[in-house]
């Protein structure tokens, strides 16, 4: 491993773990405030240089290719959770930038599932599916479903889900989305170091944070529709 391949993967890490500190704090703080917004901004930035370094260091050890598909999911959430905001301030939401972004995001699903249906091409001819084969397909209709979206938008602006606050509650789960997929991936690196290493344990890993934080995402989702009509106690059931 020459110089700056291992530099690279400090910033890769450094990067990561940064990130996934950092991103609490936009999470538990209150919107639209300083701290809020400081916080969101380097956790975007922290973000955009995981993404780039495993896009240089999959060149370098393929068997990584996995988590770099992760990097990107992560990334476009964080990308598009920062861009939506673009819908409140602009009255032309969505710029050239955004189109590239979600048809490469696009591509790149497609690029995931075609992954998946190798490895379910390897189980049929070895007897053996690795995880990874499933997750493939998960993790690529995730990307393309949210992609897929997004282009629609571009087209139809009126098909936003939530109409005019599409903006704040689009904001929340893209972000969020984000740091799940962040999660996800420091989780899944480190469950070698355990002292039992079980596929169950990888299975977890790579199922848990999204499952949970896909609930807490609910929850918060409902919380700020029934404050916003005005009812608190519907409001507090939803976050229960």
């Amino acid at each position: 491993m020459n110089l700056l391949v291992k530099l690279t993967l400090m910033l890769h890490i450094a990067a990561g773990f940064l990130a996934l500190f950092v991103g609490l704090v936009p999470m538990l703080t209150k919107k639209g405030n300083r701290l809020h917004t400081v916080s969101g901004r380097i956790f975007y930035w922290c973000m955009g240089a995981v993404c780039l370094t495993a896009i240089y260091l999959v060149f370098f050890k393929p068997s990584t290719v996995f988590l770099l598909f992760i990097a990107l999911l992560s990334f476009y959430f964080c990308f598009t959770g920062r861009r939506i905001l673009r819908l409140k301030k602009s009255k032309v939401p969505f710029s050239r930038t955004d189109q590239v972004v979600a048809y490469l995001a696009l591509g790149s699903s497609l690029v995931m599932a075609g992954l998946g249906v190798q490895a379910v091409m390897h189980w049929f001819s070895t007897g053996t599916l690795s995880v990874f084969g499933l997750l493939y397909f998960f993790f690529a209709g995730l990307l393309f479903a949210n992609a897929r979206y997004d282009i629609i938008l571009f087209r139809h602006p009126e098909k936003a889900r939530n109409g005019k606050m599409e903006w704040f509650y689009g904001h929340i789960t893209r972000m969020s989305g984000s740091y799940i997929a962040t999660v996800t991936a420091f989780m899944t690196v480190n469950t070698r170091f355990l002292p039992v290493h079980h596929f169950l344990v990888d299975l977890a890993a790579w199922t848990l944070p999204g499952l949970i934080g896909g609930i807490l995402i609910g929850r918060t989702i409902r919380y700020y529709k029934e404050k916003k009509k005005g009812d608190p106690r519907k409001a507090q059931t939803a976050m229960a």
